[in-house]
C-alpha cells in the first residue's frame, strides 16, 4: 500500500512538473534576430513621449534578454510626408516589423502596402491606418466622445453651452472622438457648441487658442476635451481670464488630476477624466514580436479607455508630473489580455 501511495505521489509530482513546464513555455519567448521599429508621427505632447518611452523600455528589456537583435525609434513632425519618407527609410533598412502611430488614416496606406510586400510586418496602433496590409490596435475613441457628452448632459439636464477642444489634426483618434461627440450631441438639441478650438492634444496649444477666444464667448458651461494632453491648458486659460471656471473634462494627465484634486478639496469641484493609455507603445512592441514569432494574433484589437471618477481620483495624488494614467504592458499580460482577449 505504501509503495502504491509513493508511486501515486511521484506521478502527481511529475504531472505537475510537466504542466508547469508547459505553462512556462507558453509564456516564454524564443531568442530572435529581429529588428522592430517604431514610426511615430508626432512627438509634441506628454502622451506621445510617454508612449515612446514605453516602447523603448520594453525594447531594451527584449534586447537584453536576446528576444530581438535591435529596435529603432523614428519620431516625425506631425506631417504625412515626413512619416512616409521615414517609413521608406525603415523599409530600406530591412527591419522585420514596424509599429506605426500614423499621421493619417489613409495617407500612409501606400507605404504600408510597400512594407508588406517587402515582407515586413506592420502594426498600426493608437492613431491607426485603415490599410488592409497591417494589423490594427487602438482604443474605442468614439466611445470617449459619447461618454463625455453624456456626462455633460447629465450634469446640466440636457441644456448647456459647450466648447469642443480638437485633437491632433488629421489623426484617427481626433476624428473618431469628434465623431463620437457630434453623433451623441444630436440627442441633446439644447446643448449648443459655441466654439471649436484646435488643441493638438497639447496643453500649451490649447491654452493659447482657448485664451484667444474666451473674451468673445458667451457663458461657457462645459468644455468637451479629448483624450490627449489639452485639459490642463484649458484650465490655465480660464484661470488667467478671470471668467468663471466651467466644467472641464479631463484627459488623465497628472497636471489635470492634481488640479482637480485641489479643486475638489477647496470647492468640491466635480468632473470625470477619460484617456487612452500611452503604455500602448509597449503593448505594440510585444504584439509585433508575437506576430514575428508566429503567435496567432487578431488582425484588429481594441483596448479599453482608462476612466477616473470623483470617487477614485484621490488614488492619483502621488502621480508624477508629466505623466498620463497608464498600466505597464508586460509580454505575459499582452499575451493573455490583449492578444487572446475574446
Amino acid at each position: 500500500m505504501k509503495s502504491r501511495l509513493a508511486f501515486l505521489l511521484v506521478g502527481i509530482l511529475l504531472l505537475s512538473f510537466v504542466f508547469s513546464a508547459f505553462v512556462s513555455g507558453a509564456q516564454s519567448l524564443p531568442k530572435g534576430n529581429w529588428v522592430i521599429a517604431l514610426s511615430n508621427s508626432y512627438y509634441g505632447n506628454t502622451w506621445r513621449k510617454q508612449m515612446v518611452d514605453a516602447f523603448v523600455n520594453v525594447g531594451e528589456e527584449a534586447k537584453k534578454k536576446g528576444y530581438i537583435k535591435n529596435y529603432i525609434v523614428v519620431n516625425g513632425d506631425g506631417t504625412q510626408n515626413t512619416q512616409i519618407a521615414q517609413m521608406n527609410s525603415l523599409i530600406l533598412k530591412r527591419v522585420n516589423a514596424i509599429c506605426i502611430n500614423a499621421a493619417s488614416p489613409t495617407a500612409l496606406n501606400g507605404v504600408i502596402e510597400k512594407a508588406n510586400k517587402a515582407g515586413i510586418k506592420v502594426l498600426a496602433f493608437d492613431s491607426i491606418a485603415d490599410s488592409p496590409y497591417c494589423y490594427k490596435m487602438d482604443f474605442d475613441f468614439v466611445q470617449d466622445g459619447v461618454e463625455r457628452v453624456d456626462y455633460v448632459a447629465k450634469r446640466f439636464n440636457g441644456k448647456a453651452n459647450v466648447v469642443q477642444i480638437l485633437g491632433v489634426s488629421g489623426s484617427a483618434p481626433a476624428i473618431r472622438m469628434l465623431q463620437g461627440q457630434n453623433d451623441e450631441l444630436k440627442k441633446y438639441p439644447n446643448i449648443k457648441v459655441v466654439a471649436q478650438v484646435q488643441g493638438e492634444a497639447s496643453a500649451s496649444v490649447a491654452q493659447q487658442n482657448m485664451a484667444n477666444i474666451i473674451p468673445s464667448l458667451p457663458q461657457v458651461d462645459a468644455v468637451l476635451t479629448q483624450a490627449g494632453n489639452a485639459s490642463y491648458g484649458v484650465v490655465q486659460a480660464f484661470e488667467a481670464s478671470g471668467k468663471p471656471m466651467p466644467l472641464i473634462l479631463g484627459d488623465n494627465t497628472s497636471e489635470f488630476l492634481q488640479w482637480w484634486l485641489k479643486m475638489k478639496r477647496e470647492k468640491n469641484y466635480e468632473t470625470i477624466s477619460l484617456g487612452s493609455a500611452p503604455g500602448i507603445g509597449g503593448a505594440a512592441f510585444w504584439v509585433s514580436l508575437a506576430v514575428l514569432n508566429k503567435v496567432k494574433v487578431p488582425k484588429e484589437i481594441r483596448l479599453p479607455l482608462s476612466k477616473v471618477t470623483q470617487d477614485d481620483v484621490d488614488k492619483y495624488s502621488e502621480m508624477k508630473p508629466g505623466t498620463v494614467v497608464s498600466p505597464d504592458f508586460t509580454y505575459e499580460y499582452v499575451l493573455e489580455h490583449v492578444i487572446n482577449t475574446k
